[in-house]
């Protein structure tokens, strides 16, 4: 598998996201920036803000390569209307131990997230009715 697919098992799935989004996090603290965890009711993971600058945090967590990672249509409209401030962290390569993330495993990556650089691929339609 090339890109990110649905973890079936909600346990792992929870621990991959988790994990994903505390070494997000803790890149950003790490930096100097004040992190707030986001992630009820918000279209993105965190908010990190330090002096003036205040910037979106989107955590990504994946076993596969991470060549594609799954985003929401939420994720993509907020991502689009702030350009430039809104940052995902892409944990590839997770292996778990266990159960539990394995701290040494995998790849991590910061990038700009723009979603209309790089390829959105439609995973469901709305059908409305005739």
């Amino acid at each position: 598998m090339r890109g990110q697919g649905l973890q079936v098992d909600s346990a792992i799935r929870k621990a991959i996201e988790d994990a994903a989004q505390d070494r997000l996090m803790r890149h950003y603290r790490d930096q100097g920036w004040t992190v707030t965890d986001t992630r009820q009711n918000h279209p993105y993971d965190a908010v990190a803000v330090r002096g003036t600058e205040r910037i979106f945090l989107e955590a990504k967590g994946t076993q596969s390569r991470g060549h594609s990672v799954i985003v929401t249509r939420n994720e993509v409209d907020h991502a689009r209307k702030h350009p430039g401030l809104c940052m995902m962290g892409v944990w590839s390569g997770i292996r778990l131990i266990d159960g539990d993330v394995d701290p040494q495993s995998g790849q991590f990556e910061i990038l700009a997230f723009n979603p209309d650089k790089g390829l959105l691929s439609p995973r469901d339609f709305d059908w409305t009715l005739p």
